[in-house]
């Protein structure tokens, strides 16, 4: 295929905006996992959200075991399940890391970037090779975007 995909994390969708997750850009290209969208249970556009969710499947459940056996004993910057804190996260980093399994034999794969303003998920990320990206870069993204959308439908 060779596209991108950017794999939203809750606190990019709410760094992003509604009328962001609104457009044509958000619904083509980005994707939530079924853990952020338990985080975002109370979005407004949750409905929306919903046609952009990722499956939960026994390869990405595989891939959460990787991603959480590369963390030590205590260590809480990622997932902090006392404090409520980053229960998405690995599953997140788990997902691109099936999705690019299931691809590794084309040609062109996908790429992958999760968006996130989670300092733990970006190290973590970077240490299973996976790209990441701030939401005000996805923003940019999609307004630049949805100004073609408008210029080619007549609108300024």
């Amino acid at each position: 295929m060779n596209g991108t995909h950017y794999l939203v994390d809750n606190n990019a969708l709410i760094a992003l905006g509604r009328r962001r997750i609104r457009t044509t850009f958000f619904r083509t290209h980005c994707r939530v996992t079924a853990d952020v969208l338990r985080e975002a249970a109370e979005h407004p556009d949750r409905a929306l959200l919903e046609t952009t969710a990722v499956e939960l499947t026994p390869l990405v459940l595989e891939e959460i075991r990787a991603v959480m056996s590369g963390l030590g004993v205590g260590d809480t910057r990622l997932v902090d399940l006392y404090a409520n804190k980053g229960t998405a996260d690995p599953g997140m980093i788990a997902t691109v890391r099936a999705a690019r399994a299931v691809e590794e034999s084309m040609l062109f794969p996908d790429t992958w970037v999760i968006v996130t303003n989670d300092r733990a998920v970006e190290t973590t990320a970077t240490e299973h090779d996976v790209q990441t990206m701030k939401p005000a870069d996805l923003a940019e993204l999609i307004d630049a975007a949805g100004a073609g959308e408008t210029r080619a439908a007549g609108g300024y």
